[in-house]
This record gives C-alpha cells, sequence and structure tokens, in this order.
C-alpha cells in the first residue's frame, strides 16, 4: 500500500566468472541467508537465522506473529510461518525491505566475525551471486547451464559487505545502529544499537546525537547507480518547540495529540510517504489511491486523519491535497 518502487536493471552473469551460491552445504553456503551456525542477538532475543531476523522485521505492528517466525528452529520454517500474514506486513516494506537485509548482513557479520568475514573475503573480488530457481529480485535465475539472469540484490548487498571489510569500514567493534525508519520494533521495543555481543548501552545519553547522525549518515549509502538502497525521508517531532508554545497554541497541540499514532497504527507507515509524494505535486483522492495501491475509502480515511494531525490540507475546486507545511512529521 505503498508507492510502486521502481524495479532496477537485471544483470547477466556467467558461472564461471562468479561466486554463487544455492545450497547452505555448499563450500559457500553460508553466504546465503538460510545457513545456520550464524547465531543472532537482538535487543537481547537469541535468533538462529538472518532469514528468521529478515522475516521478523515485517511484522513490527504484531510482535505475536515476530514470536512465531523467531520461534522456528528452521529457517524455511521461520519463512513460511511469516507468509500467511504477508498481506499485513509493515505497509511500506516493498520500500524500506532492502535496507533491512542491508543492516540483517551487518548483525550478522559482526555477531560472526571470524567465520563470516573470513567467508566474505575468500570470494576475492568475483561478483557474489545467488542462484535461484524462484526469485530474480534477491538473487538471480538460471538461463541455461552457464548463464544467470537477475537483479541479485543479495549478492550485491554481499559484496557491498565486503568492500566495507576490506576497507576497514566495519569491524568486530562496530556498533550496527537500528534503522532511521518508523516503528523499527522487535517484540514492542525500538531496537538498539547492536554490538558483537548483542544489545549495545551507551554510556550516556550525550551519545544519542551521535548515533543519530551515524545513522542518517549511513542511510545516505547506496550500492550503486541502481539506487537499490531507497532513500525514505526521516523527521523527528521538537517537543522543546512544542513546550515553548502560547497557552492557546498549546492547546491547539493538546487537541491533535489525541490524533498522535500510536506504533501500531497504520497511518504513521505512510504518512511520510504520501507527504513525500505531495511535495512532489498536488493530488486528487483517487491520484493517491492509485498510486499508493489501496482502495479510495482506506486513502481518504488516511487523509483525514493527515489534514487533521496538520500534516496536510485539503483544497477544493477542485478537491486536491497538498503539503499543509514542513512540521516535522510522526514517526
Amino acid at each position: 500500500m505503498v508507492a510502486a518502487v521502481k524495479r532496477p536493471e537485471t544483470r547477466t552473469y556467467n558461472r564461471r566468472e562468479c561466486i554463487t551460491f544455492r545450497k547452505t552445504a555448499e563450500r559457500f553456503g553460508g553466504l546465503s541467508n538460510m545457513a545456520g551456525g550464524y547465531l543472532l542477538n537482538v535487543n537481547g532475543v537469541r535468533i538462529l537465522t538472518s532469514e528468521a531476523l529478515y522475516q521478523a522485521c515485517r511484522f513490527p505492528h504484531l510482535p505475536e506473529v515476530q514470536h512465531q517466525i523467531i520461534g522456528e528452529r528452521s529457517p524455511m520454517t521461520a519463512k513460511m510461518r511469516s507468509k500467511p500474514y504477508r498481506n499485513n506486513s509493515r505497509p511500506d516494506w516493498d520500500i524500506v525491505r532492502t535496507k533491512i537485509m542491508r543492516w540483517c548482513l551487518q548483525v550478522k557479520l559482526v555477531q560472526n566475525w571470524d567465520k563470516f568475514s573470513k567467508l566474505l573475503l575468500e570470494t576475492g573480488d568475483l561478483p557474489i551471486v545467488e542462484d535461484s530457481r524462484r526469485d530474480d529480485f534477491w538473487g538471480a535465475k538460471p538461463e541455461d547451464e552457464e548463464m544467470l539472469i537477475g537483479i541479485n540484490v543479495l549478492g550485491r548487498l554481499l559484496m557491498q559487505l565486503r568492500e566495507q571489510v576490506k576497507n576497514d569500514e566495519i569491524s568486530p567493534q562496530t556498533i550496527i545502529n537500528p534503522l532511521p525508519i518508523s516503528s523499527f520494533l522487535l517484540y514492542g521495543r525500538e531496537i538498539n544499537p547492536i554490538s558483537k555481543d548483542g544489545e549495545h548501552h551507551f554510556a550516556s545519553s550525550n551519545d544519542v546525537p551521535e548515533l543519530e547522525e551515524i545513522s542518517r549518515q549511513s542511510e545516505s549509502n547506496t550500492i550503486d547507480s541502481d539506487s537499490i538502497l531507497i532513500n525514505v525521508p526521516k523527521h523527528e517531532l521538537d517537543a522543546n518547540a512544542r513546550s515553548s508554545q502560547s497557552s492557546n497554541q498549546k492547546k491547539d497541540l493538546i487537541e491533535v495529540a489525541e490524533l498522535q499514532l500510536d506504533k501500531y497504527d497504520s497511518l504513521q507507515f505512510i504518512l511520510p510517504h504520501i507527504v513525500e509524494s505531495l511535495q512532489e505535486a498536488e493530488r486528487t483522492d483517487k491520484e493517491l489511491a492509485e498510486l499508493f495501491k489501496t482502495n479510495l475509502a482506506q486513502m481518504r480515511q488516511w487523509l483525514k486523519r493527515a489534514v487533521q494531525l496538520g500534516k496536510i490540507k485539503k483544497l477544493s475546486k477542485p478537491v486536491r491535497y497538498v503539503v499543509e507545511s514542513q512540521l516535522s512529521l510522526i514517526r
């Protein structure tokens, strides 16, 4: 239910000139998210594979589903456990899934440094390709005995990670920051920075602004010109500014506060994307519904609340919507 993401171009790979992986028992099978033996620790939660962690990130608003996924011992079963709920994935999933996969791989690397960094470096400078019979987005499909064709996003993320290891941009001491996206939650809790041993706690709250700046810089990184990692605007509410308003303004803010979004509200996922689209051009509710691939009734409900929150404005003659102001968006 978010704007369509432009699909990057497919690429063609010669098997003989690449490092490919399909089965986890193969030499480079550890590159797969399905590979066992790469234990993860996020917010003190023990997670058996990066596949389980990735699938759990689909459902920040459904902690009980996250429990089911992470509770499975098999990575394939964890993946299958998510399938019945995929229509209820976070609404911006298609936009953020590549960023989440990149984050999952970074956690896998830092928490399994000796084993995983060694495997990455053993691939040399060759292209890394997930050989997949079905998925030409994360991997590439066999065209014949020699050629593979696909977007190969996972392989390209792994190649990026390999370069970070070679250039000492990431190490066992690296703290993996949470992604600066809305509702990045595990079991109803905000995901904290991750160290090699698990949840990382900063010594002082003075470190938090630095963490946020690092996260913003990390978010601007891309794999290449195909822009696989898509940037999404990030904003924060300024509590200090709100507290300094006049008494009348405070009264208005109290009324708006009753409309504020909780972490399980679908509007909080979609609101930044609606505002971003309206910054490009004025749009009608029908145009927005079509753009975000949702029904008109749902879009009108979102727009009504966005107007009440003061994020956008409804104009008449003809009826269309515009950005109300540059006020911070609700996370």
